[in-house]
């Protein structure tokens, strides 16, 4: 793992795998850090050259002053000539694929091709609060603040009562396994409960940011994988429709029966779509 120091405003850490071939950055979502993608990572073979880093606030990154989304995204802009002098194929999950879209219009030499994981879109940000995932930041923040060890979060986080995509309200240990809320756990641990609190802030959390005028400007293909919504996907059918209409080069997969998780729990699928993808560029 390497740290890089940006600018004095944090210092950032980057897992790699090694490989020869072109160039990943993957980007991990809210309350994750970068070794969320190291099965996904492992998945796509030994010819990559496959790099995830820890936003900050999360993961060995150091904590920064404020949590919007364009803060994410000028980190990402700074380390991005600091890890690959070739343009790379930059993959995002939820909030990583939010920056991901912003990189990707911004700095269109450094980008070879973009991959969306279930990004949340504005509207479903204004009604966050309505959903589970609302009750989960909260619980994020308060579990990541409390000092607790990691076996400690985990079983705080079984019982945690959150509400399924179905509206009914059940122990997030019924629909998470031990193993996977260990994982959650180990994450909240080394997380600044400042960045789940500022998400709660609905599309406000934005920063600005124009996700459709965005996604219009990027130049390079685009492949989008969309959560289903009745397994916890964040983009409603219609309004991802508006949002990517203006996309120039786009492929959409809608997961059927696969909600935001889409890299860990559709692993093989997702790692063969994505695979097909890039052999396409």
């Amino acid at each position: 793992m390497r740290v890089f120091s940006l600018d004095g405003r944090v210092s950032m850490a980057v897992k790699e795998w090694d490989g020869d071939g072109p160039e990943w950055l993957f980007v991990h979502g809210l309350a994750r850090a970068g070794n969320d993608w190291t099965l996904f990572a492992q998945a796509m073979g030994p010819s990559w050259r496959r790099m995830a880093l820890d936003l900050r606030g999360h993961g060995s990154s150091t904590r920064g002053q404020r949590y919007l989304v364009p803060d994410y995204v000028d980190d990402i802009e700074t380390v991005l000539p600091l890890l690959s002098v070739r343009p790379v194929i930059l993959m995002g999950h939820s909030l990583g694929a939010l920056a991901a879209i912003a990189v990707a219009a911004k700095q269109p030499d450094r980008v070879a091709a973009v991959i969306l994981e279930d990004p949340p879109t504005p509207g479903f940000l204004s009604r966050l609060g309505e959903t589970g995932y609302g009750a989960m930041f909260e619980a994020y923040a308060r579990l990541a603040d409390a000092g607790l060890a990691v076996p400690e979060i985990a079983r705080e986080l079984a019982v945690l009562p959150v509400r399924d995509p179905l509206g009914k309200v059940r122990p997030l240990g019924e629909m998470r396994d031990a193993a996977r809320l260990r994982h959650m756990a180990a994450c909240l641990s080394r997380l600044d409960p400042a960045a789940p609190l500022a998400a709660l802030a609905g599309p406000a959390w934005l920063g600005g940011l124009d996700l459709a005028e965005m996604l219009a400007a990027i130049r390079c293909p685009v492949l989008l994988l969309r959560g289903d919504e009745r397994f916890g996907g964040m983009m409603p059918l219609e309004e991802t429709g508006e949002l990517f209409r203006g996309t120039r080069d786009l492929t959409r997969l809608d997961m059927t029966g696969v909600g935001h998780q889409i890299h860990a729990m559709a692993q093989e699928p997702a790692a063969l779509a994505v695979g097909a993808f890039v052999n396409s560029i």
